[in-house]
Formats: structure tokens, sequence, C-alpha cells
């Protein structure tokens, strides 16, 4: 298997306060496998592999206190498309995830919502429930915008 065929786009990687508390919350929340872990002298995780969804998600330890926790938040929100956002949404929130956005249906046409992972990460969750042409999603983006 080439590089490409596993790793096939943008790949995250996260940082974490606990690497092991993250896997097990991944692992609950999103369904992840495990593929790989590596740790460090002191025990710590230096870089672990999870797919989800059948994409990568790397993620270590914090050894430079750069964690969404240690830093008071993150600017950047992973989306992950689920064939079922009401249930990941609540899948997600009883493994230990944060409400931020309940599920909806949106003008761009997917059922979508937001949570905050226990490690501080950002997620937004969708389903898509219509196929929209760029035409129809520019008029329902106006008049979103317009009535906003």
């Amino acid at each position: 298997m080439s590089l490409d065929d596993e790793f096939p786009g943008v790949t995250p990687q996260l940082t974490v306060g606990d690497a092991d508390a993250a896997v097990r919350f991944y692992r609950a929340a999103f369904h992840a496998d495990e593929l790989l872990r590596h740790h460090g002298p002191d025990g710590r995780v230096t870089h672990c592999e999870l797919l989800v969804n059948r994409g990568r998600l790397l993620l270590h330890d914090d050894f430079a206190g750069q964690s969404p926790t240690a830093l008071g938040g993150t600017p950047v929100t992973l989306h992950l498309y689920v064939d079922d956002v009401d249930a990941a949404f609540a899948t997600a929130l009883a493994a230990g995830a944060t409400s931020l956005m309940d599920p909806a249906d949106q003008f761009w046409g997917d059922r979508y919502a937001m949570i905050q992972d226990p490690f501080g990460h950002r997620w937004s969750l969708a389903t898509p429930r219509e196929d929209l042409s760029i035409e129809e999603m520019r008029e329902r983006s106006d008049r979103w915008a317009a009535e906003a």
C-alpha cells in the first residue's frame, strides 16, 4: 500500500492533554480504530494514528503546552460527514463531548451539528439531506444572509 492510499488528503494531527483518554473518547464517539501508537521514554504518546470514517487522524500528547485546553481554545473545526447526524451527536455527547450547536437542517442542504470534545477540539457533524446545485445554494445563502 502506498502513502497516497493511506493518506489520500490532508491529515489532521491533534495535540491533546491526555492521548490515552483521547483515543478512548474517539473510539466511543466516532467509532475510531487505533492503527498505531508510539510512546516516548516517559510513557507519553508521541504518535498515534486513528482511522475515523475512512480518514486518518493523528494525535499525540501535549509536550509544549499547545493543546486547545492549554491555549484556551482553538480556531479550527474538524468536519465529519456521518450517516445519521442526530445519532452521532448523541453518541458524542454520551462519550463526553459538549454541545456547541444541536442538530438542525441548514440552508446548504445538510443536517448539521457542532460539538467540542473533552480535549478542546471542535467538531462539526453533518448528514447530507439535499443535493443542491451551486445556484440553489447561492440563492439560499443570500436569503439566509438577508434574514440574519
